[in-house]
């Protein structure tokens, strides 16, 4: 039961029970109850034959009980996770720690706990690392000890852990231009440009890619912008715009911009909030097109508020030696 166990001498402790009857304290130690968590200064009672649990003492070691008339969940304070259950049987709450994860084989193995110690001390270094470091001798004076990973570090999983990447598009969604309209901002750049403005609005037509930037002063400017676009896109290719899909930033979400939309019988879809990954397809432009530009600042000697005019290359150059491998169709760039 005792994962570490150390019996005391000359101790005139007692502990005395429901009948006023004593029982001696004959030795204090500690008990595994998960692979993470342990109670410590754990009585051995001379002649109590149960194994009991104070509920004080739980809350005291920064545990949470919770009682219902199925069982019993205690979890830990810091992060509210549950570190064992147990069940109720007529009056009493029973737990059985031998068939939880914590069995007794597993919390006593030397090189496991030595070695995940070591890995805590170091701000949780990955166990690869640790053994070749180990194995280089580049740590002076730790012997005796076997870096394995044999478990997951609960504290590595719950902090370390990261999004499993979105899925690409493989399939056409849209059958004709203007179909669906993406739309997204950049900025403020580094630099004003020299028409004085510090945001990019980049319009991309889903089926064929068509893009357009439009550079603004300030954000507030960016309603009147797509008013523009969606009237001169509509005029001038005879075609109906029917979605626009947009994050979730004031630019866009407003009244002034839904009153339009819904005059003009356009349906605004708006990507997840904190989810950039759902709106993909102009984020991804905005990177490119970034990039482009700032790479051909670097090259030139002209000063960086010539960045709005160098973006009119790589917008060039997307629609000259880019394809839309799912359709075939050439990428288009205008301002």
């Amino acid at each position: 039961m005792f994962s570490s166990y150390s019996p005391t001498t000359n101790s005139n402790e007692t502990i005395i029970f429901g009948d006023n009857s004593k029982g001696e304290v004959i030795g204090l130690g500690k008990v595994a109850i998960t692979l993470d968590h342990s109670i410590s200064n754990v009585l051995h009672v001379n002649p109590l034959g149960y194994n009991l649990l104070s509920v004080s003492q739980l809350c005291a070691a920064s545990y949470n009980c919770l009682f219902t008339d199925k069982g019993v969940e205690v979890s830990s304070i810091e992060d509210s996770s549950i570190v064992f259950t147990g069940r109720l049987k007529g009056k009493l709450y029973l737990v059985d720690f031998n068939k939880s994860e914590a069995k007794l084989e597993n919390c006593l193995v030397a090189k496991s706990s030595k070695g995940w110690l070591w890995h805590r001390r170091l701000a949780h270094v990955g166990m690869r690392n640790l053994s070749k470091l180990l194995k280089d001798n580049h740590i002076l004076g730790l012997t005796n000890v076997e870096f394995e990973k044999d478990r997951i570090c609960s504290a590595c999983q719950a902090r370390k852990q990261v999004g499993v990447p979105h899925p690409p598009k493989s399939i056409m969604t849209t059958t004709q231009p203007l179909e669906l309209i993406h739309m997204d901002i950049f900025g403020p750049v580094a630099y004003i440009s020299l028409g004085g403005n510090k945001y990019g609005l980049v319009i991309i037509d889903d089926y064929s890619r068509f893009t357009s930037v439009f550079f603004v002063y300030d954000k507030s400017y960016v309603q009147e912008k797509v008013k523009i676009f969606v009237r001169r896109a509509q005029k001038e290719f005879g075609l109906p715009i029917k979605k626009i899909r947009s994050d979730n930033g004031t630019e866009f979400k407003n009244s002034q911009v839904e009153e339009f939309l819904d005059d003009e019988g356009i349906k605004h879809e708006f990507s997840t909030p904190y989810t950039p990954q759902k709106n993909g397809v102009v984020e991804r432009k905005n990177r490119t097109l970034i990039d482009m530009a700032r790479t051909i600042c670097l090259m030139s000697t002209r000063p960086p508020t010539y960045f709005g005019v160098r973006l009119s290359t790589p917008r060039a150059m997307q629609s000259t030696v880019s394809t839309y491998t799912r359709s075939s169709k050439r990428h288009h760039t205008s301002c």
